[in-house]
């Protein structure tokens, strides 16, 4: 008490009873058990049918501290059936499903104590070590985030908090501790429940006692905790499951399927495959795709007197093992033939070199000599024929041949291999084309259906079988090397078929498909130039047996008589020197290919008045009944031009050039120009076929829309005829069309300059794949390699693998995408390649099972042993139907005795007597589980009958009991 200043008393209060650092620890943690709901309010019950293998598990997680060390606090639950989504529950984890009780004395258990006693899953695969040690469905795990406990003292004061905060707040869920290095996965824990407590211990040891490594000593120790000696009528239950690995499966060339695929020489790399398997890419896997396969022999619910199990005998023999169950161990980083590959050829195209500098082949004399000739054949004031073409030739022969003249060590590609792969690409050299045909013909009609939104190229096309060959020569003869090398062979043979008129075999007839790649675009414009070329090789030759014949048939005939063949083809001449001479927009224009039908038409001749008068010519056919306008004749349909083929990139390029035009008058006029280049040409054939003939005439022809015709009543006569006229556009002034029928000439088509310069878009074909880089040939030939992977994948795993048929469609999606991409990437391509080799290992370590299990081999089991082996590629851990006597388990001990017969691991027998060959069929298991559970009163022999719980995990690297000790808190 003291006295303030006005006299008044003022009494201090000193609080002496501040909490410590036990007691906040301890508060934090009942706070946390409160907040997710554990207490004896909450919703858990127990589940006797919980599969505890298939559920799907969540987690909450906090911190809380103890002295400013951090504690994390960690729930482990197993998902309810009938999880509420209200915001209450949100983030309360429950489990809903109850089962009816076996006995009345169960009824006080906890729900833990029920799993402990009641548990499906005595050897679970894939869940929490908790839940695999003890079969717990709930748990809550108090573990140190920054340091590890190993102080003895520290470890005891943690678990009376946890003992403390159990009791308090009459916590249901199993409370634990992790102490020591996070690596031995050693655990403390509690369970309290109203009329009972449960201790989890455990003990962890580097080497296996001796005395404790069987069933007999697990019995001692289990009793001697429980004091059981008194109760001999209380009898324990056992499970026990023994663990046997086929190990070092690759040494075994019997387990493991070799798959070799390409274009191989005779002897250091294999044979040449087949036609049909050279096409595709090498698949499969370094290495066996197996690890190892664990084959689980279990005893499960037996009395401690059915087995028996010591240092002397013991009767836990796999081969009378009741269950068995079987797991294989995939290898991770294994690495895929296919995806190598292609991962190989998709690194060209980050190449910085040329095709010369890789082929090292580069002549300077002869480029010189390459480019003179180019100039000259692609000057527009230069009057040439074909057979101009004779110095390039030349050169190019001088090319080849310079390649060819190397020795054949010099080459990357050996060149007895090279006309292989050549002729592979164009199979026509070999006048088989027919025979090859009909061999990928299903194959190839199975593919179109999948690969037809794929912008590449059809399934074995050149293009598509050059892809795949390059892929092979890149990865086994020599990288960058032997894709130039190939690619230069390539480029020599499309020169070769241009200048002696051959069609390129496998690639669709008639215009450029803009749905394929720009690649195979541009192999058929050159087809389509070779077309063009031959054609006109064939009439022209035709056209001058026709006037060899005329001459020799008329030998007297004068200059004034000739016939009507010789006098087209000096007018051809005419005309092509004409147009060189007057071209003055830089561009060359050629005779248009002659008529493939004779036309007899007479040639122009002169009236008695002096006038010239015109003679049809160029005429196809009649135009049905319809006559001209202005006469009685009828209306034929002339032989026109056909209209020039395009590629995507020109038609790019055309649009560029039309845009960049402006919008000026000049502008219009010259893109209406180009624009009418097809139209001007139809109409000057039309002219020359129907003289007298008006623009009316030509639009009913051309197009009937824009002509309208009406039903008239002739004022003199009374009679009603058919009378028609243009379409409002056509009678627009400055109209296009009437401004090009003014402009146009009677001229048939084979007088007409050429609308397709066939040589021309020829050389540049063949300018572009020659001065194509590493990269960008890679970069162009890579969709359709990927391709052939994906068609690989379809065709080994849709019918192996049924369970992949998602992902192989996901696979074909997904590259539909990347190819249709208008920017072209490598990058996205090597993500599709990752996604392939997910696929291909699933394949192959479906393909090293089944012959590992013998499914090849033709039997009445054969098929119940397939499905055996495809659930071992999706589930963790499968059961063997039938056990040891089964069809699964004849095929099991197979191979088991394959593995032992080879000498790879040694035999395991536990019977003292050595001449037991039934046992030596596996090998010693590597591993033992034993678990004990019983029923029995603690601390005193009249308290409450509580479930007792025991496990010994033992194997080449650890020791491990877990128990779990109830005692009855009623009477002590």
């Amino acid at each position: 008490m003291s006295e303030s200043e006005d006299g008044t008393d003022i009494f201090e209060i000193t609080d002496f009873t501040t909490a410590s650092e036990f007691e906040r620890f301890v508060a934090q943690l009942e706070e946390v058990i409160h907040e997710w709901k554990l207490t004896t309010n909450s919703r858990y019950s127990y589940t006797k049918d919980l599969d505890i293998n298939t559920a799907k598990w969540q987690e909450l997680t906090d911190e809380i501290t103890f002295a400013n060390f951090p504690f994390g606090i960690t729930f482990y639950c197993i998902k309810g059936e009938d999880s509420q989504s209200t915001s209450e529950n949100m983030n309360t984890p429950t489990l809903q499903i109850s089962s009816e009780l076996s006995s009345s004395k169960e009824g006080l258990w906890a729900p833990a104590l029920k799993e402990l006693h009641h548990n499906k899953q005595e050897f679970p695969s894939k869940v929490h070590c908790l839940c695999r040690w003890y079969g717990l469905a709930s748990f809550v795990v108090i573990y140190p985030k920054s340091y590890s406990i190993s102080d003895e003292s520290r470890i005891n004061m943690l678990v009376s908090a946890i003992t403390v905060a159990s009791q308090t707040t009459s916590c249901v869920v199993p409370l634990f501790v992790q102490s020591l290095e996070p690596s031995r996965k050693f655990y403390t824990g509690c369970l309290w429940s109203p009329n009972s407590t449960t201790s989890f211990q455990m003990v962890h040891l580097n080497r296996v006692p001796e005395k404790f490594k069987n069933l007999c000593g697990l019995l001692d120790v289990f009793k001697q905790k429980l004091n059981m000696q008194r109760d001999i009528q209380t009898k324990a239950v056992v499970s026990v499951r023994l663990t046997c690995v086929l190990q070092d499966l690759e040494r075994n060339v019997w387990s493991w399927p070799h798959e070799q695929a390409g274009f191989l020489e005779d002897g250091a790399k294999s044979t040449v495959l087949s036609l049909t398997g050279a096409n595709c890419l090498p698949f499969g896997t370094y290495e066996d795709s197996i690890e190892n396969l664990c084959l689980y022999a279990m005893w499960l619910n037996m009395s401690e007197d059915v087995l028996s199990d010591n240092s002397a005998n013991s009767d836990l023999e796999p081969l009378s093992a009741p269950i068995w169950t079987t797991q294989v161990t995939m290898s991770k980083e294994v690495q895929g033939l296919l995806t190598q590959c292609l991962l190989k050829f998709a690194n060209l195209c980050d190449s910085k070199e040329s095709f010369g500098q890789a082929v090292g082949t580069k002549d300077e004399k002869n480029d010189n000599e390459l480019a003179d000739a180019l100039e000259k054949l692609t000057d527009p004031h230069t009057q040439y024929n074909l057979p101009s073409l004779s110095r390039v030739s030349r050169v190019v022969s001088n090319t080849r041949s310079r390649l060819s003249s190397h020795p054949q060590t010099d080459s990357p590609i050996p060149l007895d291999l090279l006309n292989k792969i050549l002729l592979h690409v164009f199979p026509d050299a070999s006048g088989e084309q027919g025979e090859v045909d009909e061999i990928l013909s299903e194959e190839t009609e199975g593919l179109k259906e999948v690969f037809k939104f794929y912008k590449t190229a059809p399934v074995h096309s050149p293009l598509y079988n050059l892809a795949v060959a390059c892929c092979l020569v890149n990865h086994s003869y020599g990288g960058l090397k032997a894709v130039a090398h190939l690619w230069h062979e390539f480029v020599l043979e499309m020169r070769y078929r241009l200048d002696n008129s051959i069609l390129l075999p496998g690639l669709e007839k008639g215009l450029p498909n803009l749905s394929q790649g720009i690649l195979y675009q541009k192999l058929q414009m050159l087809n389509c130039c070779i077309e063009t070329k031959i054609s006109r090789d064939q009439n022209v030759s035709t056209l001058h047996e026709s006037s060899t014949d005329n001459t020799t048939d008329k030998p007297e005939t004068s200059a004034e008589g000739e016939g009507v063949i010789s006098h087209e083809i000096e007018s051809v001449e005419c005309t092509e020197a004409d147009e060189a001479a007057d071209e003055d927009d830089n561009e060359e224009f050629f005779d248009c290919e002659a008529d493939s039908i004779e036309d007899n038409s007479p040639a122009p001749t002169a009236s008695s008045d002096g006038a010239i008068a015109l003679q049809p010519q160029g005429r196809l056919c009649l135009l049905g009944e319809q006559k001209l306008m202005n006469s009685d004749e009828f209306i034929y349909v002339p032989l026109t031009q056909e209209p020039s083929p395009m590629t995507e990139d020109m038609l790019e390029e055309h649009a560029d050039m039309l845009t960049r035009l402006g919008t000026s008058s000049s502008g219009s006029s010259l893109r209406a120009r180009l624009q009418s280049a097809s139209l001007v040409s139809d109409m000057e054939s039309f002219k020359a076929a129907n003289p007298g003939c008006v623009l009316e005439d030509f639009v009913r022809w051309y197009s009937p829309r824009d002509f309208i015709e009406e039903s008239v009543i002739e004022k003199d006569t009374g009679n009603t005829v058919e009378k028609g006229c243009l379409s409002k556009r056509m009678l627009v002034p400055g109209n296009m069309w009437q401004e090009a029928w003014s402009n146009a000439k009677p001229i048939p088509a084979k007088r007409q300059k050429r609308l397709f310069n066939d040589t021309k878009e020829a050389e540049k074909v063949l300018h572009l794949l020659a001065n194509l880089t590493p990269a960008q040939v890679a970069l162009h030939l890579l969709p359709m390699a990927c391709q052939s992977a994906i068609g690989q994948i379809k065709k080994q795993g849709e019918d192996l693998v049924p369970s992949l048929a998602p992902s192989i469609k996901t696979l074909i999606s997904q590259l539909e995408r990347v190819t249709r991409n208008s920017s072209q990437s490598a990058g996205a391509y090597i993500d599709c390649i990752h996604s392939m080799h997910s696929a291909e290992l699933v394949i192959s370590r479906a393909k090293s099972l089944f012959l590992k299990f013998g499914c090849d081999e033709v039997s009445e089991d054969s098929e119940d042993v397939r499905e055996f082996v495809l659930s071992l590629l999706t589930q963790e851990e499968v059961k063997v139907v039938g056990g040891a006597r089964g069809p699964i388990g004849k095929a099991l001990r197979n191979l088991f005795q394959k593995h032992m017969q080879s000498g790879h691991q040694n035999p395991y027998s536990s019977s003292k007597d050595k001449s037991d060959m039934g046992s030596a069929v596996f090998p010693k298991p590597v591993a033992k589980e034993y678990i004990l559970r019983t029923v029995a009163p603690r601390p005193t022999p009249y308290s409450q009958q509580l479930p007792q719980y025991m496990r010994c995990v033992m194997n080449g690297y650890e020791y491990r009991l877990c128990g779990a000790f109830s005692e009855d808190s009623t009477f002590v």
